[in-house]
């Protein structure tokens, strides 16, 4: 188990019985305009959700994916994690419900789990890729430190064309905690 201290979040690793979950996120056109194109229902399951079940230690090579849950509620609202790209960095993901937008619980969210891959697992550096026009993410990442380090030009198949992929990094130093 994963323990994420927060404030108003709940985190958990991610388990069989959020598929539904799961697939209605990654079925849902606005949340995943920026992220994927539609997917069959077997795709999702394959290729997104049964390698996010596998157990996570520091050095797997698949992303830790927590559950991210209202501590009042207990309601789902997103997903999180990372996956270690090289020695001592982290890729950071997030992907949060459409009624979810907007209130703060992605900053919050990056933050906590920014705090949980510094200070509990020692990375030093941890980046984040967004393709571009996604502005909310962008001033998500921003917002909690991270720094645009550049643009990949023509670098994501997304909507029947290559995209430009913005690159962010945010170094242990540069956080606040």
């Amino acid at each position: 188990m994963h323990y994420v201290p927060s404030a108003r979040l709940d985190y958990r690793c991610l388990n069989h019985t959020d598929w539904p979950f799961f697939q209605a996120l990654n079925q849902d056109r606005d949340v995943m305009h920026f992220i994927s194109d539609s997917r069959t229902d077997e795709e999702i399951r394959i290729h997104s959700f049964e390698k996010r079940l596998q157990p996570w230690h520091k050095g797997s090579e698949h992303w830790l994916c927590l559950v991210i849950s209202q501590k009042d509620t207990g309601i789902p609202i997103g997903v999180t994690g990372f996956i270690e790209r090289n020695e001592g960095i982290a890729e950071v993901g997030f992907i949060l419900a459409a009624e979810f937008h907007g209130k703060g619980f992605g900053s919050e969210s990056l933050k906590d789990v920014a705090r949980f891959a510094f200070n509990t697992h020692g990375y030093r550096k941890l980046t984040a890729t967004v393709t571009s026009g996604n502005e909310a993410s962008r001033r998500t990442l921003l917002k909690v430190g991270f720094q645009h380090e550049g643009t990949l030009r023509q670098n994501y198949f997304l909507h029947g064309c290559w995209q430009d992929d913005w690159i962010f990094g945010l170094l242990r130093e540069e956080f606040s905690y």
